[in-house]
């Protein structure tokens, strides 16, 4: 019964998903794209305003100097290094809907649909929104996995990834974030039915549980224990990016990778 009805919502999730990209493209794309290696670029989530975002992806020229490092933490925060030198040959950077957009299973939705990042469930995230059409779902393209102070690193979703721009044989600077509606709604759905299936075994559990151990589980069940219990961010700055913390510096940084 219960597993029953965890592929009953993971149906459900995979249709709503295939709902998401039922707009089909202003125009039929004349572009092809080339997938770009992980390492090879990053989408950064910069700072600017009262708890405003820009994205901006920096990608890294083989051989040339290293664009940006990362700390090894969760939130990820970035230090964009190639703010310390001409970065002319060594790193490429784009700012705004000229140097990226959203294509999914081979079609361009630069002209249908906004990139933007929120903050929303204690993490930033990378939306796409209709430009046309504000009954159509918010397409979510990727996570921080928390908030921090500073530039801090988007990880794409699963069936996303980066893309180049391509025309005939040419690879142009032009930046795609590339989705395939079929792996997204396979992944989806395989983590919606992951999750419920996990809500039905723990169900389970406590459904055995002798009443000398549930009694062990009053302290758990009590408002005050769940309300502590609740996930809360935090910030904090460490080492070298104290200066990339703080308000007035952020901003500054922000305009120099921006402009």
């Amino acid at each position: 019964m219960k597993l029953s009805l965890s592929l009953k919502l993971a149906a459900i999730a995979t249709t709503v998903l295939a709902g998401m990209f039922s707009l089909s493209p202003t125009e039929a794309s004349v572009f092809g794209e080339q997938e770009v290696e992980e390492n090879q670029i990053i989408a950064v989530a910069a700072p600017f305003g009262y708890d405003q975002y820009n994205l901006v992806i920096v990608e890294q020229i083989p051989e040339g100097k290293q664009c940006w490092s990362e700390t090894a933490t969760t939130p990820v925060t970035v230090e964009p290094l190639l703010l310390d030198f001409d970065f002319t040959g060594h790193c490429r950077r784009s700012t705004d809907t000229n140097g990226y957009s959203i294509r999914i299973d081979d079609q361009d939705y630069g002209l249908d649909y906004l990139l933007r990042i929120v903050e929303r469930d204690g993490e930033l995230q990378l939306i796409g929104t209709s430009r046309t059409d504000s009954s159509q779902p918010e397409i979510i393209i990727g996570r921080t996995y928390g908030l921090k102070p500073g530039f801090l690193k988007i990880f794409l979703n699963p069936g996303w990834n980066f893309s180049k721009r391509t025309f005939e044989d040419n690879t142009l600077g032009h930046v795609y974030l590339s989705g395939n509606q079929e792996e997204i709604a396979k992944r989806s759905a395989s983590q919606q039915a992951a999750s419920q299936e996990s809500i039905s075994i723990d169900s389970d559990s406590r459904e055995s549980l002798t009443p000398s151990s549930t009694e062990n589980l009053t302290e758990i069940s009590t408002p005050s224990s769940i309300e502590s219990s609740t996930p809360s961010s935090t910030s904090s700055s460490t080492g070298n990016l104290t200066e990339i913390s703080t308000p007035s510096s952020s901003k500054n940084l922000t305009d120099r990778m921006s402009n």
